[in-house]
């Protein structure tokens, strides 16, 4: 299909909610409360032949009810009762059937065939049709979060398409909670009719979609999978969680949504071919959603490093070599700014240990900026100076009644010493445009700090192994953008 016919998918004018409840625990209920506190910009039509009303909005027994056009109908009924849904939404022109309900393919053979003979009588008659067994589908655009998890993002420049309604959840909500905003998601669950490829196909063109992000269980086009990625890759980042790589895994894919896994091998050539990035699980997809939707891209593989804190250089040192980053030497012109301002015992190599002595508090920034200065460094990692998460930790495990010293250093000064970090940061981030990554101790996403940082292009990250795993990614694509570019070129 062409996938421009999607834009009804995600900007529809009008939504049922088939089998709409206001009765606790069915999944039309959360749905349809999903839907009206995402704050749709369209109308909703509840359809329950049991009720006049339900949250206050007129309710109708069938879609042929409705006296207006329906753009999508989202089925939350007993699977027995869908075939008969789909083509009663047939009649009355409803252009798009998201199907929440279980009971089909993933049951086996004759669910199988329920499910193709419904995704055949509806595409024969230009309804298209999400599902069935899936979680539901989300547009910042049009405000529609139609989800059976109650799936409400914070808006931004990342979508994710999934073959499991759980992931789709957890990568949604989790990338919010951390600062990712959220601009498609799609649960597509049996793929009866529409694939997982169909979507990523529209997020390649779409110009409100930056980073594009997919769990996959199964590869049911090897070839189309291949091309779109590559159309994807070629201007956008592509990060991809598989799903059934063991045997175990393969098995409990084919009972989740009847997805055939295919081979391990074959697909992580795949990923290198058409330029993927495939993470091992979704924390590490996360990690990478922030990236891309926040910093720049490194123009190599050289970074800098500076800390006061000497074992967390060397760990950060070894997750740089474990990630195939590379520590170039200081220049003299670097060794001899750094001996003008920093005490004796500073390290006098990459990376920079100014030591914990250090008295005079801007060498952090100076150290920094003689990084940010050497041209064959493209990147830096630091032990970011952000304090406040730490003392707010051992404050809390003080007993009470020695509250009174730990009064001594206020909170507030410690927030005005992240302020002034954070100023710095952000200057240097702007004068030199090179990606800085953050290893932030104890550092709380939700911290005024981090956020403030992260929204300037400066990301923090827990731990050295994850702050040098995002720099490699960066650098990755990079060099496969170079590739890119010098193909077409030539």
């Amino acid at each position: 299909m062409r996938t421009s016919n999607l834009n009804m998918l995600f900007n529809p004018r009008s939504v049922a909610i088939v089998g709409a409840s206001a009765s606790p625990g069915k999944l039309g209920t959360i749905t349809l409360l999903s839907t009206i506190a995402g704050g749709f910009k369209g109308k909703i039509h509840p359809i329950n032949p049991n009720e006049d009303e339900i949250l206050g909005l007129k309710t109708y027994s069938s879609v042929k009810d409705v006296p207006d056009e329906i753009d999508i109908a989202v089925i939350c009924t007993p699977s027995i009762s869908v075939s008969k849904i789909v083509e009663e939404c047939i009649k009355v022109g409803v252009k798009f059937g998201v199907v929440l309900s279980a009971g089909f393919g993933e049951l086996g053979e004759d669910g199988k065939k329920a499910e193709k003979k419904m995704a055949e009588v509806a595409r024969g008659e230009k309804m298209r049709l999400i599902g069935p067994n899936c979680m539901g589908m989300g547009s910042a655009a049009s405000k529609l979060y139609a989800s059976l998890n109650f799936t409400i993002p914070k808006p931004g420049n990342a979508s994710i398409v999934s073959q499991s309604g759980t992931l789709a959840t957890f990568i949604t909500i989790e990338a919010s909670r951390q600062g990712v905003g959220i601009n498609k998601y799609v649960s597509s669950g049996n793929e009866a009719d529409l694939h997982m490829e169909d979507f990523l196909s529209y997020y390649a063109d779409d110009p409100e979609t930056k980073v594009v992000a997919a769990f996959i269980e199964g590869v049911r086009d090897g070839r189309r999978f291949m091309d779109v990625s590559k159309r994807i890759t070629k201007n956008k980042p592509f990060i991809v969680i598989k799903g059934g790589t063991t045997e175990i895994g393969a098995a409990a894919a084919s009972s989740h949504t009847g997805s055939l896994s295919g081979s391990n091998y074959v697909f992580d050539a795949v990923c290198r071919q058409a330029g993927i990035i495939r993470v091992s699980n979704y924390m590490e997809m996360i990690d990478l959603l922030r990236a891309f939707s926040f910093s720049s891209l490194p123009k190599g593989r050289n970074v800098g490093m500076v800390s006061s804190q000497g074992g967390m250089g060397v760990l950060a040192a070894d997750a740089c070599v474990k990630y195939g980053l590379n520590l170039p030497k200081l220049t003299k012109g670097s060794m001899n700014e750094l001996n003008s301002f920093l005490p004796y015992m500073w390290s006098h190599k990459n990376p920079i240990d100014i030591t914990g002595g250090t008295m005079d508090p801007t060498a952090f920034t100076r150290s920094l900026e003689v990084l940010l200065q050497q041209r064959d460094i493209q990147s830096v990692l630091c032990l970011a100076p952000i304090y406040s998460s730490y003392f707010d930790t051992v404050r809390a495990q003080i007993s009470n009644d020695m509250r009174d010293i730990s009064e001594l250093i206020p909170a507030e000064m410690i927030e005005a010493v992240d302020e002034a970090a954070v100023d710095d940061l952000v200057k240097l981030k702007k004068k030199y445009n090179k990606p800085i990554v953050g290893i932030g101790f104890l550092s709380r996403r939700e911290s005024n700090a981090v956020k403030l940082l992260q929204d300037n292009g400066i990301l923090i990250y827990e731990t050295p192994d994850q702050a040098a795993y995002v720099l490699s990614k960066l650098a990755d694509y990079n060099e496969y953008q170079k590739g890119c570019s010098i193909w077409q070129s030539s």
